[in-house]
């Protein structure tokens, strides 16, 4: 971001090289406050950590640090509470705990820890939750009146409505022949039953179980057997599907009534009492362990930082410190970048340190991807329906619509696509015009440049098809309406593994594109025939990475696959990493082995063998190592062995003064082993 705007102000600093203020802007844009959230929060932190009385030199833990240190305390609490023979930790245990221990019981205790972490004052959100248990059984009538009952109703009328939707399916088929006369009125019957019981929805918890319970909502199935229409089966199929997914989800919800349902909520009282009180005490005893080592984890940044710049009043509710004030003071304007995956405690904190219109937010909450780490796109969707775009007391509504990054045909599809899947309930939006992608960006047309169509290609491994006389054989391309500009392609190919198939024809249609030298734009060069590095393959994750790779490398593309996992398996990481592990132990046989075996020394397995039987009887092969440099009387392996020492020992020397930087490219150099990897390894860009 600070380079985009640097090379913003240097272009207009072209057009007017005199403008003075462009200039001093050159020299301020290193000192702007241009972060993350958390850099932001642990600025805050560090200059006012006497605040909230924490040490100035305190550090952040590791991940693998904060997760045993939360172990090592949930245990502690657990012993804690079994020694004092709390009751209601005790009913706790034997309502969640198991035979085998109270690992089940931890881990719900860590989640509810961690969820409630998201929420800005995690305290008082488990006390409230605790306390929504504590219900009088008189005053609700109607288990549906209650936050759970409402949020199963809904559960319960979603899946009516999508067994509607298929009996609907259903009567299409069977509507367009008489011998389907009797599978007709079954499903017309279940189809009024269906919505009979959607409407005791709308009445009561009660109305729905009693009807559930006492009306049979898939009459018997009768039919014709002389029929043999292929459609009478797909449509029973059908049927028997809807009334599986109805009844395995209705049955377990309408197993009660509202007076059961409500005793039952309420017995469990004492007990969700008694679970958010642990989870307090756990959070107390973590923090007084994390203040004792000095440090702090990820989640206490923003927490810690609300908490220096919001203070409660007296009568309730939070207004700004005074180093929320000064903050204020500093910004002429807050600008937010990804503001729909912001959470509750970010929104306090950018809020406390605003002027109250000095805030500008950019969003897209259909790219809300991060609700399981606690964002909360209801912040956005808020200001989104409360703000206009002529502006109003509440804020101004900017439309950022166009995309800069596709072509006409991709926004086209991806709108045909999402307009027909995303909706309020799943999305968070209604994607109809208003939220379409719309073009911004302009490219020079030719008659070789990219397809005007989007393409999709299905690929269908039929092992029924005995026709098939190979792997590219019956390929068929239809065409669609100018609308939708769609080319669906069905390849169906035999006896292939399905990353095969989809790795074969793609390099298939790689090298379609590189041979045709379909033309390009280039930001710096205009219009250019296509390069290998112009294409890239989008992967829902790298795991099946390894299959596409090989197949390209085997069909001479040259290949990059960003992979972490498999790029630290791969032989030139391990053998560093193990010529690591022997610097810092020797005594850990396998890496031992493994260097010795390396290009880097050279021991071939007859040598190590030998080495081996200078002392069958020694415990660790380094004890033996060490030996043989003495006692080995074939003289040339024995001078190699001291070689190999005398070198681990200058390293281990080495690696207590020398930066790790420096150290690593000491013994690439020395060893040749950087070289090696270089001309023999096969590394594809």
């Amino acid at each position: 971001m600070r380079e985009k705007i640097l090379d913003a102000i240097y272009k207009k600093l072209d057009e007017e090289p005199e403008n003075l203020n462009l200039q001093r802007q050159i020299n301020l844009i290193s000192r702007a406050s241009i972060c993350t959230i958390h850099s932001f929060c642990l600025d805050v932190i560090r200059n006012n950590f006497f605040e909230i009385d924490i040490s100035s030199n305190f550090r952040i833990g590791s991940e693998e640090e904060i997760t045993l240190m939360k172990q090592e305390v949930l245990e502690n609490v657990f012993e804690k509470k079994y020694e004092e023979e709390d009751e209601n930790f005790l009913k706790l245990v034997d309502t969640y705990g198991e035979y085998t221990g109270d690992e089940k019981l931890q881990n719900l205790i860590l989640k509810i820890y961690s969820f409630a972490s998201s929420s800005a004052f995690p305290d008082e959100w488990l006390k409230e939750k605790g306390e929504m248990f504590n219900i009088n059984q008189e005053e609700n009538k109607d288990f549906s009146e209650t936050i759970w009952g409402k949020i199963l109703i809904n559960e319960l009328k979603e899946v009516a409505c999508s067994c509607k939707d298929s009996i609907k399916e259903c009567l299409k088929l069977t509507n367009k022949y008489e011998e389907l006369i009797d599978c007709t009125r079954n499903l017309e019957e279940t189809l009024e039953k269906l919505r009979e019981f959607n409407n005791t929805l709308d009445e009561s918890w009660d109305k729905a179980f009693e009807f559930y319970n006492t009306v049979d909502m898939f009459p018997r199935w009768k039919s014709d057997k002389n029929v043999t229409l292929e459609e009478k089966e797909i449509v029973q199929k059908i049927r028997q599907d809807s009334k599986k997914e109805f009844k395995d989800k209705v049955s377990s919800y309408l197993s009660y009534d509202s007076k059961s349902a409500l005793r039952d909520i309420a017995d469990m009282y004492s007990t969700m009492k008694a679970l958010c009180e642990f989870v307090l005490d756990f959070d107390k005893a973590f923090k007084e362990e994390k203040k004792e080592k000095n440090l702090i984890d990820f989640n206490d940044i923003e927490h810690y930082a609300l908490n220096i710049l919001i203070k409660k009043q007296e009568g309730g509710g939070y207004i700004p410190t005074e180093v929320a004030k000064n903050y204020s003071k500093k910004f002429e304007e807050i600008a937010i970048d990804e503001y729909q995956d912001s959470n509750n405690v970010q929104e306090l904190i950018l809020s406390s340190i605003s002027r109250g219109n000095n805030i500008f937010t950019v969003g897209d909450v259909k790219q809300s991807i991060y609700r399981f780490r606690k964002a909360c796109p209801e912040l956005f969707l808020d200001k989104y329906h409360k703000y206009s775009l002529d502006g109003n007391e509440n804020g101004l509504k900017i439309k950022l619509f166009k995309n800069f990054r596709s072509r006409e045909n991709i926004l086209n599809f991806t709108n045909l696509v999402f307009e027909n899947i995303m909706s309020e309930k799943l999305g968070e939006i209604e994607y109809s015009e208003d939220e379409f992608l719309n073009l911004g960006a302009k490219y020079e047309e030719t008659e070789n440049t990219l397809s005007k169509s989007s393409e999709i290609y299905v690929i269908e491994n039929n092992e029924e098809d005995e026709n098939i006389e190979d792997e590219e054989s019956n390929i068929w391309e239809t065409e669609q309406d100018d609308e939708e500009q769609e080319n669906i392609v069905i390849s169906e190919i035999k006896e292939l593994e399905k990353e095969e198939i989809e790795a074969k024809f793609i390099a298939k249609k790689i090298k379609e594109l590189i041979n045709s030298k379909v033309l390009i734009n280039d930001k710096k060069l205009g219009l250019r025939p296509i390069k290998y590095r112009d294409i890239v393959i989008l992967m829902r994750s790298t795991k099946s990475a390894n299959s596409y790779e090989k197949e390209l490398v085997k069909n001479k593309i040259p290949t990059f696959t960003d992979g972490a996992d498999e790029y630290l398996d791969t032989i030139e990481i391990q053998t560093i990493m193990n010529l690591l592990k022997i610097l810092d132990n020797s005594l850990d046989d396998i890496a031992l082995v493994s260097v010795l075996r390396s290009t880097i020394f050279n021991f071939t397995d007859n040598e190590i063998v030998e080495i081996r039987l200078v002392n069958l009887e020694a415990e660790y092969f380094w004890n033996s190592v060490v030996q043989a440099s003495q006692e080995l009387e074939n003289e040339a392996l024995r001078r190699k062995v001291n070689l190999f020492l005398d070198k681990i020992q200058e390293w281990k020397e080495e690696k207590d003064y020398l930066p790790i930087s420096e150290f690593l490219w000491k013994i690439f150099v020395e060893t040749g082993f950087y070289n090696y990897c270089r001309f023999n390894v096969k590394w594809w860009y």
